[in-house]
């Protein structure tokens, strides 16, 4: 079909094989969101933030701040790809931790 274009969705994704479901604690201070080296053939990362809300950049160079990021409230979801996770900082957004369930993904 001419130009026609398949868009790959979250449902083709499925774990990444020889990794883990990951827990990140996020506290006052905006640190990398994935501070271990992924699979080499993790392509895109899905991420929950619980227990308060988050905050987010993306750039890989900003470090987010209570009022600077996107915001990720309590329960969020993100699904990134990799070099998207990769860049990902975070910090808490009020006086609470926020804990980051993490699982790396790989396409079927």
């Amino acid at each position: 079909m001419a130009n026609s274009k398949i868009v790959n969705t979250p449902s083709q994704a499925i774990a990444q094989t020889g990794t883990t479901h990951t827990q990140r604690t996020i506290s006052g201070t905006a640190a990398a969101i994935i501070n271990w080296t992924l699979n080499a053939n993790t392509t895109h990362v899905f991420v929950q933030f619980t227990g308060a809300n988050a905050r987010v950049t993306l750039d890989g160079s900003t470090n987010p701040t209570t009022s600077l990021g996107f915001q990720y409230p309590d329960g969020s979801t993100a699904y990134w790809t990799r070099q998207i996770a990769l860049n990902a900082k975070a910090i808490r957004d009020d006086s609470t931790d926020v804990i980051c369930e993490i699982q790396e993904l790989n396409f079927l």
